[in-house]
Formats: C-alpha cells, sequence, structure tokens
C-alpha cells in the first residue's frame, strides 16, 4: 500500500521538475532581448569581471550608477563572478535570478515545514505555489536585480527563525550576515529591514524569546555590511564627493531618488494589493488576463490575512510558550506586514513588492488549509460522520489542486507556446542585441571600411560589443548620435550608399526606404542589417 510519505516525494519531485522546467526552458530567449535596467547590469559585471571597474571605471561601487539613479549591486556582482567561470551570454546572465527562485523555493518551504511541524503536505502546498504561479515564474527567469529581494528575504527568515529557536550566537550571526546581502538586493529594504526588527524585537520581548547576546551576534555582521550603504545615502543627502572605501566606490548619484517615498494613502493600499494579486501595466512583470497568483488565490489569501491576524493576537496575549511553529509563523506575518506597510507609502508595482509574494503565499497555504478544512467540519455529521469528514476534505483539496493546475496550463500555454513573444513585442523597456550583424559586418572587408549607423541605446551597442570599458567610457544616460570607431549608435539619419544601417524591427518605413534604395537586407532576429558594396 502507498504511504503519505511516498506521495509527498513523489509532490516534491514533481514540484522540483516543475521548477526547473519553467525556469530553465528557453531562458536565453524568453523573454526576447534584454531589459535595459538588466543590460546595464550585464555590462557593469563584465567590466568588474574583466577589469574591476564599472561601465563609468569605478572600481566595484557598493551601489552602481546604471542610468544615474541608481541600481543595487548584488546581482551586478555575483553575475560578474559567474561570467568570470562561465563567460558572457543571456543564460549566464539571468542565472542568478533562476539560483534566487530555487533558494526562495527551498528555503520557503523548509519554512513552512517549521510553521507546521508533523503537517507534511503543507510544505507541498506552499512549494506547488511557488513553483507553479505566474510570477515566480517571470521573475525567476531575467535579470531585473530588485528582484533578488525575494529569495534573500526568504534565506533571512529561515536563518533568523532558526536562530531564535536554537539560541545560538553562529546562527545569529549567519542571520546577520544574510540580512546584510539582503541590503544590497534592492535599496527599499533599508527601511523595510529595520521596521520589521523593531516589530519582530517587540514580538520577542513580549514571548520572552529575545536573546540580547544572540541580537548583538546579529548586529555586528549586519552593521558592517550595511556601513558602505549607509556611506552612499550619507554622500547623496549631502551632496559630498564619492570616495573609495578600500577597494569599492561610495557612489555619488547623478540624481537621488529618496524622494520617491510619500503619505499613506487607501489608493497606494489599492495599488499595492492590486500589483501583489493581479498585476500592473508592465508587461515584463505580469501579462494582462494571467494573475499573478492566479485568481483562485485572493479568497484563501484573504482567508489567511485574517488567520494570520488571529495568530498574532493570540500569541501576544497567551504569551508564547517557546518558539513554535505558530511563532514562525507570525514572524513571516510581520514580514509581511512591513513590506505592505512600506508598498502603502510610494507608487508600486510588482517589481516593488517582490520581497512581499513568499510571505503572501504562506497566508494562502494558511487560507488554503482552512478552507479545506471548514469543508470536511461542514460534512462532519450525520451517519460515518468521520469518512464523510475526511471525503469532503479530500474533494477540496481536489478540486482546488484542478483549478490551479488549469490555470497553470492556461498560464504556460501563452508563456512558453510562443504567444507571449509573438503578441506583446517590443516587451516595455526591452530591446534587442546586434552582435550577430557587428560580426557580419566586422567579417567583410568592404563593409568594415564603412560607418554603420545604428538607433540602439549606448547599453544594447556595449552588451553587443562588450568593449573594453576604458575605451568606450558609456556615458551617463542613453544619448543620441554618439560616434565610436565607425558606428554611430543612437541614430538613423539621412540614407547614403556610403553607409550600413542597422534597423529593429518597427521602423518599417525606414527599412522600405532602404529597400527601394537597392540595399541588400540581412535578416536576423528581429532586426535587419542593410548595406551596399
Amino acid at each position: 500500500m502507498l504511504t503519505k510519505r511516498f506521495w509527498r516525494y513523489i509532490c516534491l519531485a514533481g514540484i522540483f521538475m516543475l521548477f526547473a522546467i519553467t525556469r530553465l526552458w528557453q531562458l536565453s530567449s524568453l523573454p526576447f532581448g534584454l531589459h535595459i535596467d538588466e543590460a546595464g547590469m550585464a555590462y557593469d559585471a563584465y567590466c568588474l569581471s574583466q577589469y574591476g571597474v564599472d561601465r563609468y571605471l569605478k572600481p566595484w561601487p557598493v551601489y552602481l550608477l546604471n542610468f544615474g539613479g541608481g541600481q543595487n549591486a548584488l546581482y551586478t556582482f555575483v553575475c560578474a563572478g559567474m561570467i568570470r567561470i562561465f563567460g558572457f551570454g543571456v543564460r549566464v546572465i539571468r542565472m542568478p535570478a533562476v539560483i534566487s527562485s530555487l533558494f526562495n523555493l527551498v528555503f520557503g518551504m523548509k519554512l513552512v515545514k517549521k510553521m507546521y511541524p508533523g503537517r507534511a503536505f503543507m510544505p507541498v502546498v506552499a512549494g506547488g505555489l511557488m513553483a507553479a504561479c505566474p510570477y515566480f515564474i517571470m521573475a525567476g527567469r531575467f535579470g531585473l536585480e530588485s528582484n533578488l529581494m525575494l529569495g534573500m528575504s526568504t534565506i533571512f527568515l529561515y536563518c533568523l527563525t532558526a536562530a531564535i529557536e536554537s539560541g545560538n550566537a553562529v546562527r545569529y550571526m549567519l542571520a546577520g550576515l544574510v540580512g546584510g546581502f539582503l541590503l544590497y538586493t534592492y535599496a527599499p529594504v533599508y527601511l523595510i529591514l529595520p521596521l520589521f526588527l523593531v516589530l519582530t524585537l517587540i514580538y520577542l520581548l513580549r514571548i520572552k524569546k529575545f536573546s540580547l547576546k544572540g541580537w548583538i551576534a546579529m548586529a555586528v555582521p549586519m552593521g558592517i555590511l550595511a556601513l558602505p550603504l549607509i556611506l552612499v545615502q550619507i554622500v547623496n543627502m549631502f551632496d559630498l564627493e564619492e570616495f573609495q572605501f578600500g577597494c569599492f566606490t561610495i557612489t555619488k548619484l547623478a540624481f537621488y531618488r529618496a524622494s520617491e517615498l510619500g503619505v499613506l494613502t487607501f489608493d497606494k493600499l489599492a495599488l499595492a494589493l492590486k500589483s501583489i494579486f493581479i498585476g500592473d501595466g508592465l508587461n515584463y512583470n505580469s501579462i494582462p488576463g494571467y494573475a499573478n497568483l492566479y485568481l483562485v488565490t485572493i479568497l484563501p489569501a484573504a482567508l489567511g490575512f485574517g488567520l494570520g491576524i488571529v495568530k498574532l493576537w493570540k500569541s501576544f496575549r497567551e504569551r508564547e510558550t517557546g518558539f513554535n511553529g505558530r511563532a514562525v509563523f507570525v514572524t513571516v506575518f510581520l514580514w509581511f506586514l512591513s513590506m505592505l506597510l512600506f508598498e502603502c507609502h510610494i507608487e508600486s508595482n510588482v517589481n516593488k513588492t517582490n520581497g512581499i509574494f513568499f510571505s503572501v503565499i504562506v497566508l494562502a497555504a494558511e487560507g488554503l488549509d482552512a478552507l479545506r478544512m471548514i469543508c470536511g467540519r461542514m460534512a462532519n455529521s450525520g451517519k460515518n460522520a468521520g469518512r464523510r469528514k475526511k471525503g469532503a476534505e479530500i474533494a477540496v483539496a481536489a478540486v482546488l489542486c484542478c483549478i490551479y493546475i488549469c490555470g497553470f496550463a492556461r498560464f504556460g500555454r501563452y508563456y512558453y507556446g510562443g504567444f507571449y513573444s509573438a503578441e506583446t513585442f517590443p516587451l516595455s523597456n526591452f530591446d534587442v542585441t546586434v552582435s550577430e550583424a557587428l560580426d557580419f559586418i566586422e567579417q567583410d572587408p568592404i563593409l568594415r571600411t564603412k560607418v554603420t549607423q545604428m538607433a540602439e541605446k549606448e547599453i544594447y551597442y556595449a552588451v553587443s560589443t562588450l568593449e573594453n570599458p576604458y575605451e568606450l567610457q558609456v556615458k551617463l544616460g542613453t544619448g543620441d548620435g554618439i560616434r565610436y570607431n565607425n558606428h554611430w549608435i543612437g541614430c538613423l539619419g539621412e540614407i547614403t550608399d556610403a553607409y550600413n544601417y542597422i534597423v529593429r524591427d518597427g521602423f518599417e518605413e525606414y527599412c522600405g526606404q532602404l529597400r527601394e534604395a537597392g540595399f541588400t537586407e540581412e535578416r536576423f532576429v528581429k532586426y535587419s542589417l542593410f548595406y551596399k558594396k
């Protein structure tokens, strides 16, 4: 007879197989092209891996300039290490996103196991949602550096709860180390993490699980890692000159974005909830008609939120004995509240809310389990009440499972079946590289002597050529009509036989003029090279 343990292992194997397929299949071509911040990160990572400076020749900046407003450093540093080992390629620069998504899955399931000891299928429920929901799939497939907050925050929550549970100073130090690295994933963590730590401190004092020795052990590595970022804030707040801090650069930004934080409003709360459950207007974050976590998740997540309030209240009122499953749940719930409170102070979108999604999955799993038990209790009457109750619970679980499978099948068909690229290309803020056309020109002795014009932004040219940054020295902004060697970047001027032209799809009128002028067209994916010999 097949045991529950057997079925749990089958489910776990299925979850990780699904994860591997959904994250790795067509990784280099889906989404097609590179997001502009992904391209900036990739070229910075390449420069750091080869020359030890970013594209503006700054040695290891703890907060990168990107296009002037800054970019978080952890993704770039990890990507630089991978490029150093495996070389440059789209799959390589997107691999940190895949790894972060894997960490979120593994440590998220381990956290859920802590919350529900003896409930073997609760981690399976949470893991299945994280493997199959559209947001987790899409965010785990391209190099938007801020999306690392999700995976790192889940690892931090696991390390923190393990430290509190054990009282071990080494584990507190590990939590502090992970929390320090979390600060390098996304700038809003500078505010979210202190708020969460204050709420957690109050909670631990109430249930008598606070360890002064442990928190000091956690504060030391976290403080050391936070110091360079604090210096970046001081430099930019007080308009000071940037400087070197050891081998790292304390960066002066072209413009400082602290003003994005506003007052709490109901409209911002509604926008945050819409970003979490439905999506936003950015088609690389979410797809219209395909809710981030599937529409069916809204009800159980709302129910889970209500149950979370009840658990928090009971834990406070009863002065929780020990750091048990309910206390772990409350800790994750406090992270959810910290994230949501922050989101109510900004104009939110999906990637800005990314750190909240694991805690939402926890609430959804709590709500789904509650729905199952409610239906079971409703059937727990009359003859054979126990059997009827069990049958009702199994039936509800099966129906919910089928709904999610249908939702995933519908999303997967659209996303992986060619519709996503065909119907929404070009994705907002995405563009193509032109490496193949430039190689084609370089290999032809006649064409390489001519000037080549292209409408590409500077950063896409830099990613296409991987030029030495000391020679290229990409300036702030994207610019128009920038000349580098025989290449005019960011412009398509008057047509002349003396030039080659690289033209992206979408410039049909210009392409028609080139064809009428007798230019030979060489087609590449989503763009063309026009030339005359």
